[in-house]
């Protein structure tokens, strides 16, 4: 307690020696539980606040405390200070700002119109329990409801609006590429500018009025005639030193020589101003650190019309569009961090400032940007400037998109700036298609120490022929099936790298189980160490994208064989951050929002890689014993039409009189767990008639209605792949399924689930599409068999072995088939104890007639009955989540 209170005293006294300031401020953070993650100096500032403190969540940001120094009191301070101070954290990306005095807190939430103070309190017998991250937490579920945006979010939408409002008022002639000129030109301008203000206020220099909005000021006085002459005349101003060519084009800004003198000093104007949230400035000089990847990738998009302008008298805005056949998406700063901080923790300090890395798929450098950051940190308060300019030395990346690539130049140029007071002469950074690229380029074979990579994830439906033709052939013997865009791209690395490099990788879930997959998985297996797995397909790492990723680092065999060493492996819930850092810092976790293990390198010698922790394996072995579903139940996929479109019917379309050719389909949404609903609206056209298939001829004479409906669809029935091939009529299902298994007492369950949804058709009346439904083998006993199975597949037990096994698919969905429903372990019923046998009979007849309230506590039950006859143990019962 003591010591806590020494630390406080300490940040908040009237003099802070800058020399102690750094070691306080994160012997403070460590001391209260919080994970540093930088320190800001901001002389205006320093009049009345010692020192700034970024801290995080994990590896998330989530606040930046301020240190007042006494006897200045936050109450106290006026309104340009408060918005000075709050103007820190928002360009900063943090919606919270922590304002420390010696005997008190304040928490301020700084998404409002104006910051909203949330919390303030006085430390009492000198506890200080208040400035603890556990203590912020709390104080963060009092958030308040804000539409307001971020700051990256506000630039963002200033970009976009600009961007339409150009094209529309240019006649819809300007290019993309042209408007990512005028836009990057812009930022690294302003950016430049704001440094250089920063880099005054550091040195206590007086800055001119003129000074505040310069490059708009100098629009304003007619200084320069074009948009190319003012953004070269102020950054040579600036700068006053060689500016690389590769900053500014020249060439593409000319299209914009004729735009309306006041439209530009507009739009200038809003790039100083957040209009969004009127209460703070940009200020470029923190946003270049913090932010500028995220802008740069997110503005970088296509502009489509919807429609033509001239249809209407006041011409539309264009919308924007990501050309999806880049497979493009935001890498979140978090999953950067993650990548940079794992690999200074495994490679030696001295080593670490001297990779060589290459990103080929970079984007706007997030990767590239990240690590140059961590490895330019100064070592014991000394900041070595030659090296750090050599860093950007060995860099290299590649993107496809040329916007994309120019924004990771200027990205890091602007890194460059903030860090050295000056430009790059060069970036190797590329403009090309990285398997064509790295295909011709042997010399870089063998050339890299980390190999970066966030690669496009298309299917071979979005590729182009071309490009399905040259990952073929670039993946020559590690070819196999319908190859998805992002599996060249491990073989790339694998060849870039020296040996002991690292490869870290963001990937989709199913890299570990696909069979497109499975001879690269094989090759890095044979290769190199698998290092660390994290399997975020829980999180929206990529927000609205649908895509479930895992991050894999490997790191490639050395010459001479050493124990390669258990690999750590990540499974996460939720708070990804705090997941990240617990395998950053090597420790063994286990909670209800995420667990970090080990587990051995001979779990990647497997065709597919199962990400389980020891403990679920254990369970695995112990429940395959068992025998299987399919050992019991035929198991069957339901329709498949080949033309739903067309096949499924409302109920109200189809006359009464010829109902007969039609099923009632119970489709995935209306399924639910046991029972299944009275009737359904939707039918599926089911050509059978007492269970025999119906002719042409009488199904065109006795349904002339249903024969006319399909001959109107005749083009698109035809149309279908396979019809010839499996000797189908044009007006004919796919796979219909016979009615003596598709008409029978049977179990059904969705495609895809979050929870078990297994219920009984009893009456053997509904059709499934797609879905699986299942029947019993053995005659004569069908019901009892149904009831018992019922039971067992609605389990915890039956559905945590299914969800280890299954497909995941979109939102966290799982994908049942019947292949992965047959290999089920289940209890042999014949073996089962016959008295738990028939209270599980009597317990599901229960929850099949039960109400809402009683349906959970039955379930209940069931769930424990179940899991005594899979013969869990009390441990092995927690491991599956039973309290």
């Amino acid at each position: 307690m003591e010591e806590h209170q020494g630390l406080v005293l300490s940040l908040t006294a009237t003099d802070l020696p800058a020399a102690f300031k750094e070691r306080a401020l994160r012997d403070f953070a460590y001391g209260f539980g919080w994970i540093p993650s930088d320190s800001i100096d901001e002389p205006s500032l320093s009049a009345f606040a010692n020192g700034h403190l970024i801290v995080e969540h994990g590896l998330e940001t989530s606040a930046v405390l301020t240190f007042l120094r006494r006897p200045y009191r936050f109450v106290e301070l006026g309104t340009g200070e408060r918005k000075r101070l709050f103007s820190l954290s928002y360009n900063n990306l943090v919606d919270w700002h922590i304002q420390v005095e010696s005997d008190a807190v304040t928490f301020v939430y700084n998404r409002a119109e104006q910051p909203l103070v949330v919390e303030s309190s006085r430390f009492t017998d000198n506890r200080y329990d208040l400035l603890r991250r556990e203590a912020f937490e709390k104080i963060t579920e009092k958030r308040p409801t804000s539409n307001l945006p971020a700051l990256d979010d506000a630039l963002i939408k200033t970009i976009s609006t600009w961007k339409r409002m150009l094209s529309a008022e240019m006649g819809y002639g300007i290019s993309n590429e042209s408007l990512s000129a005028l836009f990057n030109a812009i930022i690294f301008v302003r950016a430049t500018e704001d440094h250089y203000r920063f880099r005054a206020r550091l040195r206590l220099e007086p800055i001119r009025q003129t000074d505040a909005q310069a490059l708009l000021n100098s629009w304003l006085s007619r200084e320069h005639r074009t948009l190319q002459e003012l953004f070269t005349g102020e950054l040579h101003r600036l700068v006053k030193k060689g500016i690389p060519s590769f900053l500014i084009d020249s060439e593409r800004l000319k299209e914009f020589d004729s735009l309306n003198r006041d439209t530009v000093a507009a739009m200038l104007s809003d790039f100083y101003r957040n209009k969004y949230l009127s209460y703070y400035d940009y200020d470029f000089s923190v946003i270049s650190k913090h932010a500028l990847s995220r802008i740069y990738e997110s503005y970088v998009s296509i502009l489509r019309l919807a429609d033509s302008p001239q249809a209407s008298l006041f011409p539309e805005l264009p919308t924007e569009e990501r050309d999806r056949a880049f497979g493009s998406v935001y890498t979140p700063q978090y999953v950067a961090r993650f990548f940079s901080r794992y690999l200074r923790q495994r490679i030696p300090p001295g080593r670490f400032r001297l990779l060589n890395i290459c990103d080929p798929a970079c984007g706007s450098g997030i990767f590239l940007r990240t690590m140059l950051e961590m490895q330019s940190e100064p070592v014991d308060g000394c900041f070595d400037e030659a090296l750090t300019k050599k860093l950007f030395e060995r860099v290299q990346g590649v993107d496809i998109d040329k916007n994309a690539a120019h924004a990771s130049r200027l990205s890091l140029a602007l890194l460059h700036l903030v860090l050295t007071d000056s430009l790059p002469e060069a970036l190797d950074i590329r403009d090309e298609e990285a398997i064509e690229f790295f295909g011709r380029r042997q010399d870089l074979v063998g050339n890299f120490d980390v190999v970066f990579a966030n690669p496009p994830f298309v299917a071979i439906e979005g590729q182009t022929p071309e490009m399905r033709a040259r990952i073929s052939e670039f993946l020559g013997e590690y070819a196999k099936g319908r190859i998805d865009t992002y599996i060249p791209f491990l073989l790339i690395a694998l060849r870039l790298l020296r040996a002991g490099g690292f490869g870290c990788f963001v990937l989709p879930h199913s890299f570990l189980v696909s069979k497109n997959a499975e001879p690269i998985r094989e090759l890095i297996a044979q290769s190199a160490t698998i290092s660390c797995v994290v399997d975020l397909s829980a999180i929206r790492v990529f927000g609205d994208v649908g895509s479930y990723v895992v991050l894999l680092i490997f790191q490639k065999n050395e010459l001479y064989a050493v124990d390669p060493g258990a690999a750590t492996v990540v499974r996460c819930q939720d708070f990804p951050g705090q997941a990240l850092q617990d395998a950053v810092d090597d420790r063994s976790v286990e909670n209800k929002f995420y667990s970090v293990y080990k587990v051995d390198q001979s779990t990647f010698q497997a065709k597919e890689w199962e990400l389980s922790s020891p403990a679920e394996v254990r369970l695995r072995r112990k429940l395959n014993v068992s025998s299987t579903l399919n050992d019991f139940l035929v198991i069957r996929q339901g329709i498949i039409t080949g033309a739903d479109e067309v096949f499924l019917r409302a109920a109200t379309e189809v006359p009464l009189e010829e109902r007969g050719l039609y099923l009632p389909l119970l489709r995935d949404r209306d399924m639910r767990s046991y029972v299944v609903p009275g009737d359904s609206d939707i039918l599926v056209f089911y050509p059978f008639l007492e269970e025999r298939r119906v002719h042409e001829a009488v199904l065109s004479a006795d349904f002339p209605e249903t024969w006319r409906y399909l001959a109107e669809n005749r083009e698109r029935l035809e149309g279908r792949k396979g019809l010839a091939r499996y000797r189908r009529a044009w007006w004919e299902p796919m796979w219909p399924r016979s009615p003596q298994e598709l008409l029978r007492s049977k179990l059904v369950s969705p495609h895809l689930v979050l929870v078990p949804k297994f219920s009984w058709d009893v009456q053997g009346k509904f059709a499934v599409s797609r879905s699986p439904f299942m029947y019993a083998r053995e005659v004569g006993a069908e019901r009892d068999i149904l009831r018992y199975f019922l039971g067992v597949l609605n389990s915890s037990v039956a559905f945590w072995y299914l969800t280890s096994r299954a497909h995941v698919y979109r939102k966290g969905y799982l994908m049942l088939e019947p292949k992965t429903l047959s290999a089920l372990p289940v209890p042999d019923p014949g073996k089962v104890d016959p008295a738990s046998l028939l209270e599980l009979l009597d317990l599901v007849d229960r929850r099949l007639i039960a109400s809402s309230e009683g349906s959970f506590e039955i379930g209940q039950k069931i769930d424990v009955l179940v899991a005594s006859m899979y013969g869990m143990s009390r441990n092995e019962m927690q491991v599956l989540g039973f309290s």
